[in-house]
């Protein structure tokens, strides 16, 4: 096995799919929140039936933070709903950033056509609400014994060239922001590898082009890591969950982010495997059938560090 660390699978709250990971021999998971509320009861039975425990609950997409829709009830209900099923010993709650229309973004810079750092401030309010939301939370989080987690972003959100989808992510693509938020918070990382190769691999090109297309400034390119295991260096003490699977080009598809690693990226796989904290729970969200989840464990099984 490539990996010693505890393992459990990324998953929707979906009873077949947690059947086929209970299937493999995995009775832990990490898992998305949907749009709709469940009770506690509703969901514990859920569980109960899909034989497997939950070490994180990444938050529903409408709870993204750094934008100013930000209710702390919503949170106060989910935090109730699922402290009761949450494991023992690790008890995690996955924040995310919210995703901006592209066109907020434009709107902004537009009223402000003189300022040249109207970019940068905009990313730096973004951060700082996050940073404040992520305060209030802390206490919430606190009192039941959850550590809160920030996970790194990808560039743009899925189907992000089609017509009315251009939705972007302003920050946490890169290290910086990420351990700013650390630093003036009491949370930690979930390491997502496939959204930190996708930011690696268009801001280094961007670093070439110097291309507007993805809003990013000039600073944001020029302390941009090479690769997603640079990325993961920088960030490493903080990490406490690493999300583990492959992406191609932009990600902006199912079919393009979280994906299993194909064998032309076995060396990289290798590579973080030798760079990873063997205490980390990593968390396998590569594929969404039986036979993706198959694969990718068939290939940590296999692949051995050098």
């Amino acid at each position: 096995m490539l990996f010693s660390n505890p393992v459990s699978i990324t998953s929707p709250l979906d009873l077949h799919r947690l059947h086929q990971i209970a299937d493999e021999g995995i009775n832990r998971v990490e898992l998305q929140l949907p749009e709709d509320r469940y009770t506690a009861t509703e969901l514990s039975e859920m569980l109960k039936l899909g034989k497997v425990t939950p070490i994180a609950f990444r938050m529903p997409n409408y709870l993204g933070l750094g934008t100013s829709s930000f209710s702390v009830d919503e949170w106060k209900y989910w935090f109730e709903t699922i402290d009761p099923v949450l494991d023992t010993e690790h008890r995690h709650i996955i924040c995310h950033g919210a995703a901006v229309p592209l066109g907020a973004i434009f709107e902004y810079l537009d009223a402000r056509p003189a300022d040249f750092n109207a970019l940068h401030d905009f990313k730096t309010q973004y951060v700082e609400r996050m940073i404040s939301q992520i305060q209030q939370l802390g206490k919430l989080a606190k009192d039941r014994g959850i550590q809160l987690l920030i996970e790194n972003t990808p560039v743009g959100g899925h189907a992000y060239f089609e017509p009315g989808q251009s939705t972007i992510y302003p920050a946490l693509r890169t290290p910086r922001h990420l351990l700013q938020i650390v630093e003036a918070t009491e949370a930690k990382i979930c390491f997502d590898t496939a959204h930190a190769r996708i930011t690696s691999n268009v801001l280094t090109y961007m670093h070439r082009s110097r291309s507007m297309f993805a809003a990013a400034t000039e600073k944001e390119i020029l302390s941009s890591t090479k690769t997603w295991i640079d990325f993961y260096k920088e960030i490493k003490p903080h990490v406490a969950l690493i999300r583990l699977s492959y992406a191609i080009s932009w990600g902006d598809t199912p079919q393009t982010c979280h994906i299993p690693f194909p064998s032309s990226a076995y060396e990289e796989l290798i590579s973080f495997a030798e760079q990873a904290d063997d205490q980390v729970p990593i968390s396998i969200a590569a594929g969404r059938t039986k036979d993706e989840l198959k694969q990718m464990l068939q290939t940590l099984h296999d692949l051995k560090r050098s």
